[in-house]
C-alpha cells in the first residue's frame, strides 16, 4: 500500500513539475497533452490526477513558496507604510518575475470559478495575510468600517490580478508596473495611518 501511495505521489508532482516545465517554455495556456508528455505519462494518466490542465496549472501556482510573513514583517518594524510596502514585495515581487506564470494562474483560478470548483481561500490566503500582517499596530485605532476599507483597497494593489491589469491592461512595462502598484499602497497605508492617528486624537 505504502509503496501504491509513493508511486501516486511521485506521478502527481512529475504533472505539477511538467507543468512547470512547459510554462518555462513560455506556453501560456499549457494543455494537458503537453504537460503529460513533459511528465512522461500518458494523457489518461494525466486524468486520473487532475481534471484539467488549468487545475494543474492552479495548484503549481498556488504551491509555490513565498517569502514567510513572520520573516517578512521582522525587519520592519512597526510603520506601517514599510510593512505594507513589504507585503507589496513579498507577493508582486514574486508574481511580476514570473508574470506569464501568473497569467497562468490567474486563467487557472477563473476557470476553476467557472466550473464550480472555487474554495473560500483560492485567492484570499495569501495576500490578506500579509495585508492583516502589516496593518496589525494600528488595527484597533481604525473603526470596522475603515479597516475593512483600507484591507480591500490594498487587496486590489497585490496578486495575481494585477499582472494582467498593469502589463495588458495599462501596457505598461515591469518595472513601471511596480512603481504603480508601490504608489497605490503607499497612498492606501499612509491614508490608514492619518484615519488611525484621527481615531486615536478623538
Amino acid at each position: 500500500m505504502a509503496i501504491r501511495t509513493n508511486q501516486k505521489a511521485r506521478t502527481r508532482q512529475a504533472l505539477l513539475d511538467g507543468a512547470a516545465r512547459v510554462l518555462a517554455e513560455g506556453v501560456a495556456v499549457p494543455s494537458m497533452d503537453q504537460i503529460a508528455a513533459a511528465a512522461r505519462v500518458s494523457r489518461a494518466t494525466a486524468y486520473r490526477y487532475f481534471d484539467s490542465s488549468g487545475d494543474i496549472v492552479w495548484e503549481l501556482m498556488s504551491d509555490r513558496a513565498i517569502a514567510d510573513i513572520d520573516e517578512v514583517m521582522k525587519a520592519t518594524g512597526t510603520d506601517v507604510v514599510a510593512r505594507v510596502l513589504a507585503a507589496e514585495e513579498a507577493i508582486n515581487g514574486f508574481l511580476f518575475d514570473d508574470p506569464d506564470g501568473a497569467r497562468a494562474f490567474e486563467r487557472a483560478a477563473l476557470d476553476r470559478s467557472l466550473r464550480g470548483m472555487a474554495q473560500d481561500t483560492d485567492r484570499a490566503a495569501r495576500r490578506l495575510g500579509y495585508i492583516d500582517a502589516a496593518m496589525a499596530p494600528i488595527a484597533d485605532r481604525l473603526s470596522v468600517d475603515d479597516h475593512r476599507r483600507v484591507r480591500h483597497a490594498l487587496a486590489l494593489t497585490m496578486g495575481s490580478q494585477a499582472v494582467p491589469a498593469m502589463l495588458d491592461t495599462c501596457r505598461l512595462d515591469v518595472d513601471e508596473a511596480r512603481a504603480a502598484t508601490r504608489f497605490a499602497c503607499r497612498a492606501i497605508a499612509t491614508e490608514a495611518g492619518r484615519l488611525a492617528e484621527a481615531s486615536a486624537a478623538g
